[in-house]
């Protein structure tokens, strides 16, 4: 079984994947790859990949869907910043920052949806850049360059010179989500999709 998944996805699919590799696993024959969830999307589209762990929205009719987590942004900001004392920091304190976030390339309409709202509390779209990776954008924070608007569970990255500072913004999250082809949802893929959701759905998923 092939599988793709996004660097956006929440922080608890990727060990459960990790742990489908390994000897003695359900599903022995499973070969993981990351990729863009756009590149996902038209991969598992094609056949190339069976299942696609990616981040919504995701809207082809062709393909089958459904959320498994959610999580909320977070700041990274450089470790001497003016904030570093605030427990949570609210978009709005970041108008006049820097912030790198994802290119719009990786997801289109994520980086839409998303940038609508910055846009709509006041971010200026030049104060946008891209950083190709969510590590890209932490280092970027530390050489105070700017702040990374990150997953929350990107706090897992270890290093130094940087804080991250839950956002009080609920409005945006990440939403993990499973896809395969609608013609595919059967046999062993299906038994994979339908185990994955209920592994992944009974551990706590949501990052407040």
């Amino acid at each position: 079984i092939y599988i793709g998944h996004s660097l956006y996805i929440h922080e608890k699919v990727l060990p459960f994947l990790q742990r489908q590799q390994a000897p003695g696993a359900n599903f022995p024959r499973v070969c993981v790859k990351a990729d863009t969830t756009v590149h996902l999307i038209a991969r598992v589209l094609r056949g190339e990949v069976h299942v696609g762990f990616g981040v919504m929205p995701i809207l082809d009719r062709d393909l089958w869907v459904t959320t498994i987590a959610q999580e909320y942004f977070a700041a990274c900001i450089p470790a001497e910043h003016p904030f570093k004392t605030k427990l949570r920091l609210s978009v709005h304190d970041l108008i006049e920052e820097t912030l790198y976030w994802m290119p719009r390339s990786s997801h289109p309409a994520f980086y839409e949806q998303v940038t609508d709202y910055l846009y709509g509390v006041g971010i200026h779209p030049h104060s946008l850049q891209e950083a190709r990776a969510i590590i890209q954008g932490i280092d970027l924070a530390a050489n105070n360059l700017g702040v990374a608007l990150v997953p929350q569970s990107a706090a897992r990255f270890l290093r130094s010179g940087v804080l991250f500072k839950p956002l009080t913004d609920k409005l945006i999250k990440i939403e993990t989500t499973i896809f395969v082809r609608r013609d595919q949802m059967y046999g062993e893929t299906s038994e994979f999709v339908n185990f994955a959701i209920a592994e992944l759905r009974s551990q706590r998923t949501n990052v407040q």
